[in-house]
């Protein structure tokens, strides 16, 4: 009977617990008990991307044209334009240091500086866009010297010459001496202003008059025969049913790849770890082999941090079908043990010995950027020579990156963002 008393007691100290409990739940959250209904929690229409983490990049190409060579009033536009930048949601300024012609916007001691910029265009620029706290990408058309400056025009030689034997006013990437050039442009940039960012464009053979174009000089065709045993001028077809035709189509492809690599190499020396995005044409597959672009493994190996491939385009269906071809670009992994000396040497800027032994911390380096880190953010063409977009398709092509999974957008270019665009802009940041 004493037991039996003891567990009723017992039972009736728990159910006054519980009645205390519910109380206190009832005061705190009265609309539930108020016959008002909790609101459920929204699924997003797509699986949360891994870019959902980061930061959304709203990226602008821009030149120095924008605000011309007079230095007051260029700095006046300066702060106008990054001012209605700010208020529309830019983050990230791609600014030309570099253009086709070969002439550069920065105090540089190795090219030759546009003669109507005679003050720090770029330094100036990228002060005023760090008051902003925006990102800045120095962006340099890497292989086009139209102009034929400083030492392009002291190395001829350096040149692309056609299968006709005409010369180009495009230096060939296959030579290494073009790629040390154009490198030591880069790497002096980043010694100098201490940016976190290069930004590479025509980073390719050229496309015009035909694809491909490589070069057909004597000495592309004594180092292509060095490092395959393949004499070009032995190859009768030339076309891709030839074996051997393809084999010098991947040569070339390799060398622009090769100027990656090295590039990375050396903005590790630099001291500063310094980020590399790329502008790329829109369907990889044809890249690859038509100009040399292998962008999708470049993103693959690690070998940059962001790719803007330029989707000039009003086609929405084709715009989803080219973004979401690009985030193949992040899916490659690679294994515990399978990390090569290159790319370790690539990512970290590190030797490692020819017997294979890597440190753990130079295999994490190689891993991390090899394993899905590099941002995919589709370049939007709003005035270019593919298409005209309006406010609009602006904004539904937005959408279809973000539930795409991109990591951010932008724009090509800062001449034709104008107000509608940018007002468009800021009414969709103030929506989210």
């Amino acid at each position: 009977m004493l037991s039996t008393t003891n567990v009723l007691i017992r039972r009736a100290f728990t159910s006054l617990a519980v009645l205390l409990l519910v109380l206190a739940s009832w005061k705190a959250t009265p609309e539930i008990f108020a016959g008002q209904k909790l609101k459920p929690i929204r699924e997003p229409k797509v699986g949360l991307p891994a870019s959902a983490l980061k930061p959304w990049v709203v990226g602008v190409w821009m030149h120095p044209g924008m605000f011309g060579p007079e230095k007051e009033a260029a700095v006046e536009k300066m702060r106008q334009t990054l001012d209605e930048y700010l208020k529309s949601g830019i983050n990230s300024l791609f600014m030309l240091v570099k253009n086709t012609t070969g002439h550069v916007y920065y105090e540089s001691e190795i090219g030759v500086k546009d003669p109507a910029y005679d003050w720090d265009f770029f330094g100036t620029f990228l002060e005023e866009a760090r008051k902003r706290g925006m990102e800045v990408h120095p962006w340099f058309c890497v292989f086009p010297e139209a102009a034929l400056l400083g030492q392009v025009r002291e190395h001829p030689e350096w040149l692309i010459v056609g299968p006709g034997r005409e010369m180009v006013r495009n230096v060939n990437p296959a030579l290494p001496e073009v790629r040390a050039y154009e490198i030591s442009l880069m790497t002096e940039l980043a010694r100098k202003y201490g940016v976190d960012w290069v930004h590479l464009d025509y980073i390719r053979f050229p496309c015009e008059p035909t694809e491909p174009y490589f070069s057909h000089d004597a000495r592309t065709r004594k180092l292509f025969q060095e490092e395959t045993g393949i004499d070009f001028n032995a190859l009768k077809a030339r076309d891709s049913g030839n074996p051997y035709w393809n084999v010098w189509l991947e040569w070339n492809r390799d060398q622009v790849t090769r100027f990656v690599r090295e590039l990375r190499a050396e903005l590790g020396k630099t001291g500063r770890q310094v980020k590399i995005s790329a502008a790329v044409f829109p369907d990889p597959d044809n890249a690859r082999v038509l100009i040399g672009q292998d962008w999708l493994e470049w993103g693959r190996q690690g070998l940059v941090d962001m790719l803007c491939p330029m989707l000039y385009t009003n086609d929405l269906p084709l715009f989803e079908k080219l973004t979401k071809r690009a985030l193949a670009a992040r899916k490659k992994e690679v294994q515990a043990g399978q990390v090569d000396a290159g790319l370790v040497k690539a990512a970290t800027g590190s030797q490692v010995q020819e017997s294979g032994t890597k440190t753990k911390e130079n295999i994490a380096a190689a891993q991390v950027r090899a394993t899905g880190g590099v941002l995919v953010c589709p370049g939007l063409g709003i005035v270019t020579s593919h298409n005209q977009a309006t406010p609009e398709i602006m904004l539904e092509e937005i959408r279809i990156a973000r539930e795409a999974g991109a990591d951010g957008v932008v724009f090509f270019s800062g001449g034709s963002l104008k107000e509608d665009f940018l007002r468009a802009l800021a009414m969709s940041a103030e929506k989210k």
